[in-house]
């Protein structure tokens, strides 16, 4: 696989993407499907949103769904975007640690390095992922209510792919402790954050839904 496919992996077919995931290639990953899950929940709000938008029965609620529609638009973007970072993040690690032990210094700094940006493209798809759960927090009641069981689809995928981010960041972590520990603890700590909000906006959510 060329280096041009490896950046274009937001544009293979779903088949295309699966193939590619399930094969021998050192990417797509995790961190790929990761910002794919949250992706789809991302264009299920908008579909939700969408189906919303110019109904006069839910005329009261016309702004807040145009608005919906609008950030999620912009989430998928960067989700999609995520996956190909993710991907060159992971290459640049993998080609840190393939660097001559001789060089020992050299070589951790640079494996330091490369983890701080394999663990920046997680955080990013967990701080849109939260974005997006916070989207889908307004919704039930605002929006079709025959489209609630998207809502809950989409709050499980915006919720899975904020997780799998999560063991990516992890996974990171102890090279950029060894390098930087207060930026590891930076990282931990905004890592946690993330996952305790989103716990808890979608156990709301699913609670609202439940009683709708």
């Amino acid at each position: 696989m060329g280096d041009k496919d490896r950046k274009n992996l937001a544009e293979l077919s779903v088949d295309g993407f699966l193939a590619q995931l399930g094969s021998g290639e050192p990417t797509p990953g995790g961190g790929a499907a990761a910002a794919l899950s949250s992706a789809l929940g991302a264009a299920l709000l908008m579909m939700v949103a969408n189906h919303t938008i110019g109904k006069s029965r839910y005329a009261e609620y016309e702004e807040l769904n145009i608005e919906v529609r609008d950030k999620a638009e912009m989430l998928r973007a960067s989700l999609a975007e995520g996956i190909d970072r993710d991907a060159e993040a992971f290459l640049e690690v993998s080609a840190a640690f393939k660097l001559p032990k001789e060089d020992k210094e050299a070589r951790s700094a640079a494996i330091g390095r490369a983890s701080v940006a394999a663990a920046e493209a997680p955080l990013a798809v967990m701080r849109d992922s939260l974005a997006g759960l916070r989207l889908a927090a307004s919704l039930p009641g605002r929006s079709n209510p025959n489209l609630l069981s998207d809502v809950l689809v989409a709050v499980h995928c915006l919720g899975s792919g904020l997780r799998s981010a999560a063991y990516n960041v992890d996974a990171n972590l102890p090279a950029i402790r060894r390098a930087d520990p207060e930026l590891a603890e930076q990282m931990d700590t905004e890592k946690t954050s993330l996952l305790d909000e989103a716990a808890g906006l979608a156990a709301g959510i699913t609670t609202s839904i439940a009683t709708e």
